[in-house]
């Protein structure tokens, strides 16, 4: 599905918690080298996440996403009073009903705005930005805040509690990508494109035949439950966006040497490296958060886009992607 864009970002916003947990330490909880034969420094060497940040026990995921959003507005210049539609788009959310983006419109007093959620895995973002484009495009809306915020942190605590109580190495090798995570929130406030500046293409696919490869929930007793077959599904992701990178470029009638930023979910080194190579890109035009920050899901493209700023005018192809699965590839001017 390709998609005109017709808007810009006015603002972004990014939030990461203080507190620090590092990937060795993961693995020395469990016991990870006597009780599955993987070092330590497995997830740091051969993953390339060194750390990640946690949020604190109180905070919500909406809390993550109202401190991105309180950032991305102040950039903008726009007041919460006209945002007239807000997205949230996180994995985690606060409750099963209602939208954890009505919590985001009440404490950043966006009392004008239209509410609801979007999840889509690890993609949902994105989907939310080109859902927001559409909606201000046909004149539903001036101004939009997509957001989001991911606590995903529990999931990954339940992993070391999953893993502390087997010995099977298979099990860590279904469940090692639950020790990836990080917490984050992020946020972009987006108006009509009246310049040069914006989103220019959209590209959006998705296979569900790869959905078994990384899911989790949990079953009626509390317990997780699912696999994230991360060398797997990133083996399909790869493939995918090689598919689909030519009809981007020719659709943005750009070329890869005219890409100055290359913005790409980040799961590790090696997809990371590689999605630089299907582009056609060079890695160092292609910031990373992985190393610090892990497997920040949703939240990995605004808060690398607000860490790693493009100059304005810059062209930036963005590369997203979802377990389920689901990519995206789009061009903007920054």
């Amino acid at each position: 599905m390709e998609i005109n864009g017709h808007t810009e970002i006015l603002g972004i916003g990014g939030y990461v918690p203080s507190q620090i947990v590092k990937s060795s330490d993961l693995l020395d909880e469990i016991g990870a080298e006597l009780r599955f034969g993987i070092k330590n420094n497995f997830i740091s060497e051969v993953i390339g996440i060194e750390e990640r940040r946690v949020a604190e026990e109180k905070q919500k995921p909406s809390d993550l996403a109202i401190l991105a959003a309180e950032r991305a507005l102040l950039e903008s210049g726009v007041t919460a009073a006209e945002i007239d539609l807000v997205i949230f788009c996180g994995i985690d959310r606060d409750w099963q009903e209602p939208a954890t983006a009505h919590r985001v419109q009440q404490v950043i007093g966006a009392n004008n705005a239209t509410c609801f959620d979007v999840t889509n895995a690890c993609h949902g973002f994105m989907n939310g930005v080109s859902i927001a484009d559409a909606m201000i495009a046909i004149g539903s809306a001036n101004h939009a805040l997509v957001c989001t915020g991911e606590k995903s942190s529990e999931m990954m605590y339940d992993t070391l509690d999953l893993l502390a109580t087997s010995n099977d190495r298979d099990d860590m090798k279904r469940w090692i990508g639950g020790l990836t995570v990080g917490d984050a929130g992020g946020a972009m406030i987006l108006g009509k494109s009246h310049k040069q500046n914006g989103f220019r293409k959209f590209n959006f696919s998705s296979n569900g035949q790869h959905a078994d490869l990384c899911y989790y929930g949990y079953d009626k007793a509390g317990d997780i439950e699912g696999q994230m077959m991360m060398s797997s599904i990133s083996r399909e992701m790869i493939a995918f966006h090689q598919s689909m990178i030519n009809s981007t470029y020719q659709g943005l009638i750009w070329s890869p040497k005219e890409v100055d930023h290359l913005i790409c979910h980040q799961v590790g080194q090696r997809p990371h490296r590689k999605m630089a190579s299907i582009a056609d890109v060079p890695v160092s035009r292609a910031p990373i958060t992985y190393r610090n920050l892990g497997n920040i899901t949703s939240a990995t493209i605004p808060v690398n886009l607000y860490f790693n700023r493009p100059e304005k005018g810059d062209k930036v192809l963005i590369l997203g992607a979802g377990s389920g699965l689901s990519v995206s590839q789009t061009g903007m001017v920054f």
